[in-house]
């Protein structure tokens, strides 16, 4: 009878070291997959009313103590909690607004006229930005019981096209976000969200400007 071949012990490990990679790229590519498929890049307004256990809480804008300029250059800075970049120039209307959490974002000033006021109570006037690159103290106007809030956990992306024209999103990449960021509303004259104007406020900062009373309450 003819000698049997003996496989050499290095040709079969290599075999099973072949078989291995070749199954576990296999149920890798079947898990990613299906983690597409479950767990979309984003979900719309619409989608996450339908889906999620948040729902829609009363709540109202708090007093607080922010600080405006209006500038006499051109002058740029960078939001961390919105993600964007801003250019202000010396056009007469457009105001630098920044928070408690050194955020700053822009106004027109007509705008900020009637939202905010003094802080010794008094209303603002133009004249109160006539020193350009100066900054002024100058406090919320409270609304409370005017908006509507939803919380989105930090971990889903919510696509909300603004009445303006614009597309946000809800926790942003590259920004703190607490707990997750709120779509926030104005009430309608029947008592209800007011869908047709929603917008989104960073998580970090919403329980600082608006209320948590009814929120809480739902807990």
């Amino acid at each position: 009878m003819p000698e049997k071949r003996k496989i050499p012990y290095k040709w079969v490990l290599l075999v099973l070291i072949a078989i291995l990679i070749f199954v576990c790229i296999l149920f890798s590519t079947k898990s990613d997959h299906t983690n597409t498929e479950s767990k979309p890049d984003f979900i719309t307004l619409e989608e996450y009313m339908k889906v999620s256990d948040e729902s829609w809480f009363l709540t109202g804008k708090k007093e607080y103590i922010v600080q405006a300029m209006m500038v006499s250059k051109e002058t740029s800075f960078h939001n961390d909690f919105e993600v964007v970049d801003y250019t202000v120039t010396d056009d007469g209307e457009t105001v630098i607004l920044k928070g408690e959490f050194e955020e700053m974002w822009t106004s027109k000033l007509p705008k900020v006229i009637i939202t905010y006021r003094k802080p010794d109570g008094n209303p603002l006037t133009e004249e109160d930005f006539v020193h350009k690159d100066t900054w002024i103290e100058i406090a919320a106007i409270p609304e409370p019981n005017a908006y509507y809030a939803m919380h989105v956990p930090s971990d889903i992306n919510v696509i909300v096209e603004t009445a303006w024209g614009d597309q946000l999103h809800t926790n942003l990449q590259n920004a703190p976000h607490g707990n997750g960021d709120y779509l926030v509303c104005r009430v309608d004259e029947n008592g209800n969200p007011d869908l047709s104007d929603v917008w989104i406020l960073n998580g970090v900062v919403f329980p600082k400007y608006y209320d948590m009373e009814h929120k809480l309450d739902e807990q």
